[in-house]
């Protein structure tokens, strides 16, 4: 070293110009040095690291040159590893025949290392355990400090200073704190081990076992997911759709169950799927676009059920619309029903109150309310209204000519209070076609009815609707 030094002296050479020629010359030795480090364990013991620092200023190489060997050897002893766990995965979710045509070779009767053979599903595989050989990775990533932390950005946080004398007041500052994202130098897929597909497939993998284990590890291989799927090459967006696929299938799956027997989720319901949220790597956003998506999901399904099977009473719509509008859904957008059905819908729920007497004129809060929560407008309203006002009066009047030929002037007379009733919601224009005789000896009948109690203003509006629907002048 001291040759060396006097060498660039004498050369007039600076010490960063020697680094390119020292790494040609020393840097397999280098590399030879630091897998013998790595030993059978894999992992660099913390009393080799200092001997081997010492090494490289020996060497006199740079610090960059080295941490690039050194990523080299990590990268050497790393890839049988990695293209065993792909092995693995590939043996787990495909057929023999799927194998031997991605890897052109005829592999027969393909078996796990534990014996048992392919499930055949594209998907996830339920056979075999490649999470021991995930976590021996894993450690092996982290302990030998490859895992890299880089400031991206700044956060401004308030700090609290104590006060200095007694009695004094305590301060409140605003600091900017740096932070850090992990990245990770030497991936699977950078280095060409395994194929961006199956390194999803492992990924996945991993956090449906994280998910669903229940023994001891569940903690760490839940707190390990970032970390392989940076090994494997994935960025933060893929892990995040990745999680979120999985966490679809959650959320559907439990609020489904949820929803059979209650009408909207209760807070027990939520604090599982925040929990979900965590465990899958999910952000809140997304968590609560899953929600609302699979709500909507559930919701059609229901409305198909309801419409299509022909079971809808009017009752069973109404439950059905308070439903949608306790969850905020709308019934068109979000539900998917179309205008010719929510003007149905309107028409069922409103018949029998209109039918019974219970929706008058004096209701139209309850007309006002029940439309548009069904999302339709005040002119869309006042048709249904009027189309099934129109449709029972010619009903009506038919029954109260039959019955003033039949002589049943009492019965006659109920029906005329049912038409009035219809033409208070039209000003008596209901489009009847009424002879005249009909007409006069209906409303003749109607006129000498018993109006005892009745109010007289009462009296001479019912009188004024009946005149008008009959088409008689004032």
């Amino acid at each position: 070293m001291e040759t060396l030094s006097f060498l660039r002296t004498l050369l007039n050479i600076s010490e960063e110009e020697t680094y390119d020629v020292h790494l040609t010359t020393f840097g397999t030795a280098y590399k030879k040095a630091i897998k013998e480090a790595l030993g059978t364990t894999g992992v660099i013991r913390e009393e080799y690291r200092e001997p081997l620092e010492d090494l490289r200023d020996r060497l006199g190489m740079s610090d960059e040159a080295a941490k690039e060997i050194y990523m080299e050897a990590i990268g050497e002893r790393m890839k049988p590893m990695v293209e065993f766990i792909s092995n693995e995965m590939e043996r787990l979710v495909l057929t023999k025949d799927q194998l031997a045509q991605k890897r052109g070779t005829d592999f027969g009767e393909d078996y796990f290392k534990d014996g048992s053979k392919a499930s055949g599903n594209l998907g996830l595989g339920t056979d075999g355990n490649i999470m021991s050989d995930i976590m021996n990775l894993i450690d092996f990533y982290v302990e030998n400090g490859i895992v890299q932390k880089e400031v991206v950005g700044t956060k401004k946080i308030e700090k609290k200073i104590p006060a200095v004398e007694e009695g004094g007041e305590e301060k409140t500052i605003t600091v900017e704190e740096p932070i850090y994202e992990s990245t990770y130098p030497v991936t699977a897929t950078g280095m060409g081990c395994i194929d961006t597909q199956v390194a999803e497939l492992c990924y996945r993998q991993f956090v449906v076992s994280s998910f669903t284990d229940q023994s001891p590890n569940a903690a760490r291989y839940e707190a390990s997911k970032a970390t392989f799927g940076g090994i494997l090459g994935l960025t933060a967006e893929k892990m995040e759709e990745i999680g979120s696929n999985i966490g679809g299938m959650v959320y559907d799956n439990y609020i489904t169950q949820a929803m059979s027997t209650k009408s909207a989720l209760d807070q027990q319901d939520m604090m599982f799927l925040a929990n979900m949220q965590g465990k899958l790597g999910i952000s809140a956003e997304k968590g609560e676009e899953m929600l609302l998506d699979t709500q909507k999901k559930i919701i059609s399904e229901e409305a198909s059920a309801l419409f299509d099977s022909g079971s809808a009473t009017p009752e069973k719509v109404k439950e059905f619309r308070e439903k949608c509008n306790s969850m905020g859904m709308d019934l068109e957008t979000d539900v998917g029903l179309t205008k010719s059905r929510l003007v149905n819908m309107f028409s069922m729920e409103i018949t029998p109150g209109i039918d019974s007497g219970e929706i008058t004129m004096d209701s139209a809060d309850v007309l006002a309310e029940i439309q548009e929560s069904l999302g339709l407008t005040e002119e869309e309203g006042e048709e249904v209204v009027a189309g099934l006002i129109t449709e029972r009066a010619n009903g009506i009047l038919a029954d109260i000519v039959g019955c003033m030929l039949r002589g049943m002037d009492a019965v006659a007379v109920e029906s005329m209070e049912k038409l009035v009733q219809y033409a208070a919601f039209v000003d008596g224009n209901l489009g009847l076609n009424v002879e005249e005789s009909n007409a006069n000896k209906a409303f003749n009948l109607f006129e000498s009815k018993d109006w005892t109690g009745v109010d007289t203003e009462v009296v001479e509006k019912q009188k004024s609707l009946l005149k008008t629907a009959f088409g008689m002048s004032a």
